[in-house]
Formats: C-alpha cells, sequence, structure tokens
C-alpha cells in the first residue's frame, strides 16, 4: 500500500511463484530511471496487494488482513478497559494517498514516504469498569469497533544488507502519524445485558469517542505499523534490488 509495500509484493511474486528472476505477465519490474517511476509502483500496488494481503504460507509469511493485535489496556481518567484476542481488519481495502520515494548514489540516503486511507473494525474481547467523563460503564464481552476515515502517514529509511544472494531492502526506523474521522463502539453484554442501559452508555460513548480513541488508537496503530514493517522485511530478505528494479545498480556499477 506504499512505495517500499509495491517492492515487497513483487518480492512476494517473485520469490513464490517465479525462477531466475522472471516475474508473470501481470507485473512488471519499475525502472528507476523511467519518469513514471513512481506512477509505475503505485499501478503495481493496485495489482498485487490482493495477493500480498494474503500471505504466502510457503515462505512463513502471514495475512496481513486482520493484523493480529496485542492486548491493548486502557486504564485512566477514570476508566479500566481492555481488548484482549484483538484483530484489525480491512487494511487490503485500503486506498493509497500519498506516495515519495527517494532512490539514488547515495545510499545512505534513501527514504520512502506514503499515506493510505480507509475504513478498519477491531474485534476483540474486552473487560471494562469505571465511567466515561460522568457515566458509569461495566461489562464483559464481544466488542466490534468501527473506525471510518482512517488515514496513517509513514516515513522510512531504506536500508541495505547483503547476503549470499545479493543485496536486499531493509525499512528503517519508520515514523508515523494518523487521523481518524469517526469511530463507533458495540460492546456487547454491558451491565450483564441490561438493554435500557447498556443503550444509553453506548450512546454516550459514541457521542464521546473521540476521548476513547485518544486512549485506544496509539497502541493500536503502532502494532499495525510494526506488523506491516516486519513483514514486509521478511519479503525483502528473500529478493534482490535488481530484481525488482530496473537499473538500480547501472550508475554504481559504472562508478
Amino acid at each position: 500500500m506504499f512505495a517500499a509495500y509495491s517492492f515487497v509484493i513483487l518480492s512476494l511474486v517473485c520469490a513464490a511463484s517465479c525462477k531466475d528472476g522472471f516475474l508473470p505477465d501481470y507485473i512488471e519490474p519499475c525502472n528507476i530511471k523511467s519518469e513514471n517511476f513512481t506512477e509505475c509502483i503505485k499501478e503495481q500496488i493496485e495489482i498485487t496487494l490482493p495477493k500480498f494481503t494474503k500471505g504466502i504460507p510457503e515462505m512463513d509469511v502471514p495475512s496481513i488482513d486482520p493484523v493480529q493485535l496485542s492486548n491493548i489496556e486502557i486504564d485512566g481518567n477514570g476508566l479500566n478497559l481492555s481488548f484482549s484476542k484483538a484483530a484489525m481488519h480491512g487494511l487490503s481495502d485500503s486506498k493509497l494517498t500519498e506516495l515519495k520515494v527517494e532512490l539514488g548514489k547515495n545510499k545512505s540516503a534513501e527514504t520512502f514516504s506514503l499515506a493510505f486511507k480507509g475504513n478498519m473494525s477491531l474485534t476483540a474481547q474486552y473487560v471494562v469498569d469505571g465511567k466515561i467523563l460522568i457515566l458509569p460503564i461495566k461489562g464483559s464481552g464481544d466488542a466490534l469497533v468501527k473506525a471510518q476515515g482512517i488515514e496513517v502517514w509513514i516515513e522510512a529509511k531504506l536500508n541495505h544488507h547483503k547476503d549470499d544472494n545479493g543485496e536486499h531492502f531493509k525499512l528503517a526506523t519508520p515514523k508515523y502519524r494518523y487521523t481518524i474521522e469517526r469511530t463507533t463502539f458495540d460492546l456487547k453484554n454491558l451491565f450483564n445485558g441490561n438493554k435500557q442501559l447498556a443503550e444509553t452508555t453506548l450512546r454516550f460513548a459514541n457521542e464521546n469517542w473521540q476521548q476513547l480513541m485518544d486512549e485506544l488508537s496509539p497502541p493500536a496503530i503502532k502494532q499495525i505499523v510494526r506488523t506491516l514493517v516486519k513483514t514486509i522485511n521478511k519479503f525483502f530478505s528473500k529478493v534482490t534490488i535488481d530484481q525488482i528494479i530496473k537499473g538500480y545498480n547501472d550508475d554504481k556499477e559504472e562508478n
């Protein structure tokens, strides 16, 4: 879903389906010397994203939709809320909104930046006790959190490492930020199934969603970015740079 993401996807197809650098006819390696290099990357993302998100078991690479999350804890301002067995769904339907790739002779300065946007949902088991502002809330059970219009911006360095097969990219020191347009909460079995209290509390929670998301979003988004980087780097380790970017080492070999 972003520049390095497309490289990874190309790597995936090459490593899983190809030999000696051959790519199937629906994949075209992008030429770094082309004026349309960035547009080529965007096009490859659109073509290969559905395949990438399903994961490649034979490469020991898991699916990234859903993203499995570690437990999330909110403990402060009179509210104790925890999510376990959490998973974030919808990443594969996100759309690329920004993309910039910086590749050149100075390898230490190579970077990429991107942004993607979409609607995502969190499923989990929840336990809650305390207050949302002034309203009591208590319960445990199934949770569904729907977040509309999540946009995530990521910037990272493109480091290099070599092995017996050649030179590979590796993402390093990623930075990110995000915005969310709207969130709704559906928590089953609040107040031991008291429908009236549950409806009142959920209505109040959804009216004040921003306060809850200020606590919930940071650990969730951090885990999503960390999972993406880990998965991408696993792909990068399988395929060399020369296999996925035409002309990358031409000038370097001449100098």
